[in-house]
């Protein structure tokens, strides 16, 4: 990999996707003070923020698809920029919003601007990164994915430590003018990138209709949408988990921490190996897939506290490259994906939030940490069913 601005750029980019909604996330209990709002109002900010990343992601995509032909041959400089100057006028309103329909209109905005540095950001990490190569080998999808989610993870890893420092030490609006000054870093290595080294889109690309209706795209989309039910259950069980295995708080934090090294740092390993074995790609995911079913299952059976512990970091390191393999399945099944349908199966994980997070939350009420894992392990079952059958009918 040749290191430039733009790599820089997208990388710093990728923290960005990660931190944005972990941070939104972590402000209800601020936004609720501040604003003084009932109970349970300062949801609906959440949830529109997710909300309306349905139809912007593809609509991201789909400019990037349609500007080729008119703006600029390199739309993606445009649509990452200016999607990042959004994000930025929109953290620095959140700073000062006072009202709760200001909040809304707020949400609305951060929303249309993360979905355009999401949709852009991932798609320069399947270019940048290996450009000489990515052409003779699409399979290097994998792995310039699982490098780019590295940045992602270490976003979300970053977030609740924000949201601290936020509620104990900078405050409120003052440590969102922080966050919005911080990126501005990626907004600048942006424009100031070599124009030429963006990747410039194909003259074509497939209909949605072809793209969509394809038996491998909806078995693709059915393990997308398990993967981001998955994901969104790990809000819930680790650290409780954890707790029932007898760690004090300090031991759990802890513990949680290594938990998110384990799922980032296997990210950087699958997309060390994959790119010495481009080959192996589906593989890889299949393996991981089934790990990932077999070990959650298995977890129940640790009951002190060296027992389930290694398992517990297993599980975080079988997760963390599942996500960008997936994505990068999407490119090597269809080499003229249009970047709309990048943005849809991207925008999954937004309804995946907003369906699952509420089942959930009623779900584990009253449950053990071992009860609750019984659904992350049925979904890493069905996962891995679809994925096993996907990888043996691909051409």
């Amino acid at each position: 990999m040749t290191f430039s601005l733009l790599v820089a750029a997208t990388l710093i980019s990728g923290l960005i996707v990660g931190l944005i909604p972990t941070l939104m996330d972590g402000l209800r209990k601020p936004l609720q003070s501040r604003l003084s709002l009932a109970e349970g109002r300062v949801d609906w900010f959440v949830s529109l923020f997710y909300l309306v990343w349905l139809p912007a992601m593809p609509l991201a995509g789909w400019a990037i698809d349609s500007w080729r032909w008119s703006l600029d041959p390199r739309p993606s400089k445009e649509i990452l920029f200016y999607s990042l100057v959004a994000l930025i006028l929109g953290i620095t309103w959140l700073a000062h919003v006072r009202s709760y329909l200001a909040l809304l209109l707020n949400a609305a905005c951060l929303g249309l601007a993360y979905s355009g540095v999401t949709t852009a950001t991932v798609y320069l990490m399947t270019q940048v990164f290996f450009p000489v190569y990515i052409g003779e080998y699409p399979m290097l999808s994998l792995a310039s994915l699982n490098l780019g989610f590295v940045a992602v993870g270490l976003g979300a890893l970053l977030g609740p430590f924000i949201v601290k420092a936020i509620e104990q030490w900078w405050g409120y609006r003052q440590g969102l003018l922080f966050v919005s000054m911080a990126c501005i870093a990626p907004a600048a290595l942006t424009i100031l990138s070599d124009p030429t080294l963006f990747p410039k889109p194909a003259g074509s690309s497939a209909a949605w209709e072809v793209v969509f209706g394809h038996p491998h795209m909806g078995m693709l989309v059915g393990i997308i949408l398990l993967y981001f039910a998955l994901e969104n259950c790990l809000e819930f069980w680790p650290e409780a988990y954890l707790k029932e295995l007898g760690y004090l708080e300090g031991g759990r934090q802890m513990g949680m921490i290594f938990f998110w090294l384990s799922f980032i740092a296997m990210r950087g390993a699958t997309a060390w190996w994959l790119y010495e074995h481009p080959a192996q790609g589906f593989g890889v995911m299949v393996v991981l897939a089934c790990l990932a079913a077999l070990v959650v299952g298995n977890l129940a059976g640790g009951y002190e506290v060296g027992s389930g512990s290694f398992g517990f970091f297993v599980a975080g390191a079988v997760y963390g490259p599942l996500l960008p393999g997936f994505l990068g399945m999407a490119f090597v099944l269809f080499p003229e994906l249009p970047l709309s349908a990048l943005g849809a199966l991207l925008a999954l994980s937004g309804l995946d939030t907003l369906l699952v997070r509420p089942l959930m939350q009623r779900f584990v009420k009253d449950r053990p940490a071992r009860a609750v894992m019984r659904v992350p392990a049925i979904l890493a079952i069905l996962l891995a069913a679809p994925l096993l059958l996907l990888a043996f009918m691909r051409p």
